[in-house]
């Protein structure tokens, strides 16, 4: 398959509906959230350098506490989650599709050299998915019409050896897992 064609994080992201202030009211940023109806949004700081997300997870934890303790306010950068893996402009969709299985993230930030240029979400990446499914039939590559299809599972340990042998140190890691 011709790499060219599959998407990658400048053709799914979309435009950033809004962006945080590190210092901008937590109650401002919930109503923000609930008015445009979004499950997260990007704190960028006055350089539109990026510094984490706040989530409606975040948002739902201060409601936790508040139900113990006397309601809380605060400033987005007291309640923002620190995202440790994000999107850059060239990474194609199957390496994004691996970001957002490792991480609990909904919505992800597009970086380029660590500005913030866009997001992505699950819904964008399923998209992305149809495209090149789409794309694959159209070249006659044919899409298996089930999943257990794709999967090879071996018989023997020589061909469970055959099999590793064909992949590469960094995906047995992937499929086996390091031990430490």
């Amino acid at each position: 398959m011709d790499k060219s064609k599959i998407p990658t994080a400048r053709e799914l992201m979309e435009k950033i509906p809004t962006a945080f202030s590190p210092g901008m009211s937590l109650v401002d940023a919930i109503e923000t959230l609930a008015e445009m109806h979004v499950s997260a949004a990007p704190v960028v700081d006055d350089n539109d350098c990026f510094l984490g997300m706040l989530t409606d997870k975040d948002c739902l934890r201060i409601v936790s506490v508040s139900a113990f303790h006397r309601p809380r306010g605060g400033r987005v950068a007291d309640f923002l989650s620190t995202v440790t893996q994000a999107v850059e402009l060239e990474m194609d969709l199957f390496r994004i599709a691996e970001i957002f299985l490792n991480t609990h993230f909904t919505v992800l930030p597009v970086l380029d050299r660590g500005r913030l240029v866009g997001c992505i979400n699950r819904e964008g990446l399923l998209n992305g998915i149809s495209f090149l499914t789409k794309v694959l039939e159209e070249e006659g590559v044919k899409v298996e019409a089930e999943a257990s299809e794709a999967v090879v599972r071996p018989s023997s340990i020589g061909e469970l050896q055959r099999a590793f042998a064909r992949l590469s140190r960094e995906q047995l890691v992937r499929r086996v897992g390091r031990r430490s």
